[in-house]
């Protein structure tokens, strides 16, 4: 398709605890970029009040014709609730996302903000070099995002490739969705922090724990040692389940750089199939900036600008 940069488009990514959006032009250019707190804990009004007052800022008096929203959770627009939100209740309450829907005065398309992420990496590191892709976000929680064939698949609900829900041990430790033995139950920033505090009684964020490990700590060692084989193992039944050419990480715990290091070789090894395959795993080039993104990349394709 061929850039329009007379056209605008408006992304979101609506968080627990911020908002952020970028304005951007038919040829995919961020010309603004804005956050605020989000407030849930003030209610619907306010943080609609707060996404309505950032986009006129971010806008900026820009004609945008269409808003793409990444939100936690799965948005179902039949039942008018984002799913899978357990870290902000106010999100999986009805009625958010249609008040929101009908004060912004251009369409709006909510999407899951792994599936954000995936977008947004696969146009910035992949697209020309792997076709299908796997995007994860390791952070509060762990979500992630599918590109198949060059195109992002989310299945008839919008829930495909939710790996940090698929169990390594049903009898393992118990996650905040219910189940046992989730991938987020063990690879979330939360559960590295509360396996380490097991061991010594001591709660670390996962970069301390890093730190500790790099200083010889037997304890930090031993976590993500065992997080390593975890998170090895868990990738290699995605690949063989989707048959990806590569795994993008995102998200505050990606920024370890053991699982660049350790995790390739036990997640290789662990492939079925074709023989000698070495599929890469990449650290999200985007920073924060890669949900935001994903989202307008979104508005584009309502617009027609692009194609994914």
């Amino acid at each position: 398709m061929r850039p329009d940069r007379s056209r605008f488009a408006l992304g979101l990514d609506l968080g627990g605890t911020k908002v952020e959006a970028c304005l951007v032009d038919g040829s995919r250019r961020v010309l603004a970029r804005k956050r605020r707190p989000s407030e849930p804990g003030l209610g619907r009004e306010r943080v609609v009040a707060n996404v309505l007052e950032l986009v006129a800022e971010t806008a900026g008096g820009a004609p945008f014709e269409a808003v793409g929203m990444g939100a936690p959770g799965t948005y179902s627009a039949a039942a008018d609730i984002m799913y899978g939100a357990p870290h902000t209740p106010l999100y999986e309450k009805p009625g958010l996302v249609s008040l929101l829907r009908s004060r912004l005065g251009a369409p709006l398309v909510v999407e899951n903000d792994a599936n954000c992420l995936a977008l947004a990496e696969f146009f910035a590191q992949c697209h020309g070099r792997y076709s299908t892709v796997m995007a994860v976000i390791l952070g509060t929680g762990m979500g992630s995002g599918l590109i198949l064939g060059n195109r992002l698949h989310r299945g008839p609900n919008g829930n495909a490739g939710e790996i940090g829900h698929v169990s390594i041990d049903i009898d393992g430790r118990p996650c905040e969705c219910g189940r046992r033995g989730c991938g987020e139950a063990y690879l979330s920033g939360p559960s590295l922090g509360r396996r380490y505090a097991e061991r010594t009684g001591e709660t670390l964020a996962p970069d301390r724990v890093f730190e500790r490990f790099r200083a010889g700590d037997a304890d930090a060692r031993a976590v993500l040692d065992e997080s390593c084989r975890i998170m090895g193992e868990l990738f290699a039944n995605c690949v063989n389940a989707f048959d990806l050419e590569a795994i993008v990480l995102g998200g505050g715990v990606s920024n370890i750089p053991l699982w660049y290091e350790r995790v390739p070789p036990v997640m290789n090894k662990a492939l079925f199939g074709v023989p000698g395959r070495d599929i890469p795993v990449l650290k999200a080039v985007l920073g924060d900036s890669a949900g935001v993104l994903g989202a307008a990349y979104l508005a584009l394709r309502e617009m027609r600008l692009m194609q994914f």
